[in-house]
């Protein structure tokens, strides 16, 4: 009879005589597979924890960005420009300008020196992109007497010519461009500064002093703040430290700049790191939690019990509401009085843009030394001699410091000092590589049993059949002996 198979692969037909069926198999072996469930549960609970640790490096990697923010200068020092006719005068500045209004007045713009050419004999009737039939030499002399000779052949056109003339401006600070079929040439640079076209070829394009059109360029003219000021270009970065000036017209009357610091930016930075800070510990109570235990379908965080996560959680709810000292900062402030104070005594901290603002108008370096700071403190070292020598280096200190610190003893390895990610995800991944060894011999042990089992009741049923046959011979044998 042929045989239906179950899902393990065991015939049906395993039990015809002694009654064992491969569903009675399947339970043996589920009987004898409790450990490799338990194995294969751990495994999982590995693995989630291994996840979540991800998340926890990955949400502290944004923390850690939101720390820096609040270490740069431009976030503490960008600049705010105002100007009473942008189409007249600009202003950018670096954080180190000093916060000051001007009064610009626009006298001359800085042009560029230029020539252009007349009338181009042979261009007649044809197009920029047809050939002159012009051979000779182009000779184009620099305000600095650099002479940049173009060779110009017979197959060439006017755009081609343009086109020799530009690809040499790196060096030359020539440029060439065609405008109304008239071929000109100019200064990269404004200024005063002069061009000269000369060579065997100039006639031919239209260069001849009968013909072509010289302009010479000049220098920009500006008042600021009363004083007269000459500069060959249009954007100005050396009359006002840390500050550049654009000219975009003349004026008529003078253009105030205004120039402010942008508390706006360093108040969404605080605001950031806050939030930031709110999300790591939400996510890290999630993970830590234990829930009901009195429960009997209790669920608990996948880090529930973890000593470096509580660690964490713990150092920086101190860092982030402790008192000055305790966070790094050697600050008058404390962090409440510029509005970052914990909520309800909880891991939680809320910001009061409010009273940050009253502070930072209040005392604005103040506010940044709280956050970040650099003092000079002795070092004592030994020369080559042997000598004790004492120098003054300057320190990092402030409200960020700690913090930074923190993330990296998590984050960062260095020096042969592995950080706590690091550490933890070895172990996780090594404990996942003994259970994995684990389960596939257990696995192993599992399919031996079942074969053992398969054959054994296979022959129990073997042997059962063998009876079966030999008691019904020796039944016809009685049979056949009562009727004699």
């Amino acid at each position: 009879m042929a045989g239906v198979t179950s899902s393990t692969g065991i015939s049906s037909t395993l039990g015809t005589y002694s009654g064992i069926t491969s569903q009675d198999i399947d339970k043996l072996i589920e009987a004898e597979s409790v450990p490799l469930l338990k194995l294969t549960n751990r495994k999982t609970q590995i693995t989630d924890q291994q996840n979540a640790w991800k998340d926890v490096k990955l949400r502290l990697n944004t923390l850690f960005t939101k720390i820096e923010n609040l270490q740069k200068n431009s976030t503490f020092n960008t600049r705010v420009i105002t100007s009473s006719n942008k189409d007249k005068v600009t202003m950018s500045a670096t954080d180190g300008a000093d916060i000051q209004d001007y009064q610009l007045t626009v006298d001359k713009l800085a042009t560029a020196s230029k020539q252009v050419s007349g009338d181009i004999p042979g261009l007649a009737g044809k197009t920029i992109y047809e050939k002159l039939a012009k051979t000779g030499n182009l000779e184009i002399t620099n305000h600095d007497g650099k002479v940049s000779m173009i060779e110009v052949t017979d197959e060439d056109s006017l755009k081609e010519i343009t086109n020799k003339i530009n690809a040499t401006t790196k060096e030359s600070g020539i440029k060439a461009s065609i405008v109304n079929n008239r071929l000109v040439v100019a200064s990269v640079e404004t200024g005063e500064k002069n061009i000269q076209i000369g060579g065997d070829l100039a006639g031919d394009l239209g260069f001849s002093a009968s013909e072509a059109t010289y302009t010479k360029g000049q220098n920009a003219e500006f008042t600021i703040d009363g004083m007269k000021v000459t500069r060959p270009t249009n954007i100005i970065s050396d009359v006002v430290e840390n500050v550049t000036i654009t000219l975009k017209a003349e004026t008529k009357e003078p253009v105030t700049i205004g120039m402010t610091n942008d508390d706006d930016k360093l108040v969404v930075a605080v605001k950031e790191l806050v939030d930031q800070y709110n999300s790591v510990m939400d996510f890290i109570a999630e993970k830590l939690a234990v829930g009901d235990p009195s429960k009997k379908d209790n669920k608990t965080g996948a880090l529930a019990g973890d000593s470096s996560l509580i660690r964490l959680q713990s150092s920086l709810r101190m860092l982030m509401t402790g008192a000055p000292g305790e966070n790094g900062t050697t600050s008058i402030l404390k962090s409440a009085e510029i509005g970052i104070d914990s909520k309800d005594k909880t891991s939680t901290v809320k910001f009061d843009e409010t009273i940050f603002r009253e502070a930072l108008k209040k005392d604005p370096e103040a506010v940044k030394n709280f956050f970040y700071n650099k003092v000079p403190q002795e070092v004592e070292s030994v020369d080559k001699e042997g000598n004790k020598v004492i120098t003054t280096e300057k320190v990092d200190i402030g409200y960020t410091k700690k913090l930074k610190e923190l993330m990296n003893t998590y984050l960062s390895d260095e020096k042969g000092q592995k950080s706590v990610f690091t550490t933890r995800t070895e172990t996780l991944s090594q404990n996942l590589k003994e259970l994995d060894s684990r389960i596939e011999l257990f696995t192993e042990r599992i399919d031996k049993k079942r074969d053992y089992y398969v054959k054994t009741f296979s022959r129990l049923d073997q042997v059962m059949m063998q009876a079966e046959s030999q008691m019904a011979y020796l039944q016809s044998q009685m049979d056949s002996f009562s009727a004699k």
